[in-house]
């Protein structure tokens, strides 16, 4: 809200300048601030208040490695893209460039979630805009959230989208009220569209959308799935995943049958510590696959596999946006594959594909799993 931003900018005026003995008192203050707008959102948690006068990531870091009591230490980071990085448009208003006043703040913000990710941690990056619903508020006729599928990096794509579904601001009651009966919680909640990405032209979009639906209806999630082939020829899933973890071999020729044990140990291929973080029958982990690798077995077909190779991804990034834009259209929220975090990745070009890819689209999350993150089929 405007006043919690304001209050915000009155402690960042007022700590500089500040000497230790004025610590406590800033953190205490911190703290009831957050305490109120939680009473305010109607949330019920912990505020904690972490003060540095190192890096602003080495603070972040240490703040998530300290939060929480043993094992119970939060899985997820919820961090919002950032709205000091201001692009510039050339002359043509086709590219944009960082300015040269936030490169350094981009480079922090970069590191900040790098690090995060390091640590084991999922990461959530949230775009919002004032049409996005408060707390008490009540969307009417239900409202819509839509997925975009890429790559599958974890359960907490499909988890996160389907818990919010179930909250009450998308009961969508004409008469204000929330009602509690049990049975029409189940049937009632925000409407929730799959958009699954094709990422080669060898994956077949009628067999991968029945892949996809029997999926969704094995781990209990309801959702209109819709298969996306606009991307196919672009290299999308090379921004989306860490290109270094998947076997550099075709997705068809992974055998399914237990008779190729042999063959999958030649290839140097395991199964994972956790089957059901795999969605493959033959339990090969399915980390940074994209859907059709998944589904390998039933959606690829013999034909050429050639894309488009785009060396800074805008043009990726476009198509992406330009798909979004025109399916998504009357969404309430856009949740996605947040791009993977090369090394050596410049943070000029990892938020220009950010930029480009949100922009125009009031409410995106993007989503970023560990991988420890499951949906089982099991009751």
């Amino acid at each position: 809200s405007e006043r919690w931003r304001n209050e915000e900018e009155s402690l960042s005026a007022s700590s500089s300048g500040m000497d230790h003995y004025d610590t406590i008192k800033l953190i205490k203050r911190s703290k009831a601030l957050l305490m109120l707008q939680m009473k305010r959102e109607g949330m019920d948690g912990f505020a904690e208040v972490s003060t540095t006068d190192g890096k602003f990531f080495e603070a972040v870091w240490s703040a998530v490695i300290h939060t929480g009591l043993g094992p119970l230490s939060p899985n997820s980071i919820l961090l919002s893209l950032p709205s000091f990085l201001k692009f510039e448009g050339n002359r043509s208003g086709d590219s944009y460039c960082l300015h040269r006043k936030s490169r350094t703040e981009a480079e922090n913000y970069l590191r900040t979630i790098n690090g995060i990710l390091n640590l084991g941690k999922a990461v959530i990056l949230f775009k919002s805009s004032p049409s996005y619903p408060l707390n008490g508020d009540i969307i009417p006729d239900r409202g819509t959230i839509d997925i975009w599928w890429i790559v599958h990096d974890g359960g907490l794509l499909l988890l996160l989208p389907f818990l919010l579904s179930k909250h009450a601001v998308w009961l969508g009651a004409g008469d204000g009220t929330r009602k509690k009966n049990r049975l029409r919680r189940k049937t009632i909640g925000a409407k929730l569209r799959l958009f699954a990405v094709t990422t080669s032209p060898r994956e077949n979009a009628v067999k991968l959308q029945k892949a996809v639906t029997e999926h969704l209806e094995r781990v209990r999630i309801q959702a209109d799935v819709t298969v996306v082939e606009d991307l196919a020829r672009t290299d999308i899933a090379r921004y989306m995943r860490d290109e270094m973890s998947v076997d550099d071999i075709p997705s068809r020729d992974i055998m399914t049958n237990s008779r190729d044990e042999t063959m999958r140990d030649k290839m140097g291929m395991s199964r994972p510590n956790n089957p059901v973080a795999s969605l493959r029958k033959d339990g090969i982990s399915t980390q940074h696959m994209t859907l059709g690798e998944v589904f390998a077995s039933d959606c690829y077909e013999d034909g050429p596999s050639n894309f488009t190779h785009s060396d800074d991804g805008i043009q990726a990034a476009s198509k992406l946006n330009e798909m979004v834009r025109r399916e998504s259209r009357d969404a309430n929220l856009v949740v996605t594959n947040l791009p993977f975090i090369r090394k050596d990745h410049d943070s000029e070009e990892y938020f220009k594909f950010l930029h480009t890819a949100c922009k125009g689209i009031d409410n995106v999350m993007l989503v970023r799993g560990s991988g420890a993150e499951v949906i089982t089929a099991y009751a």
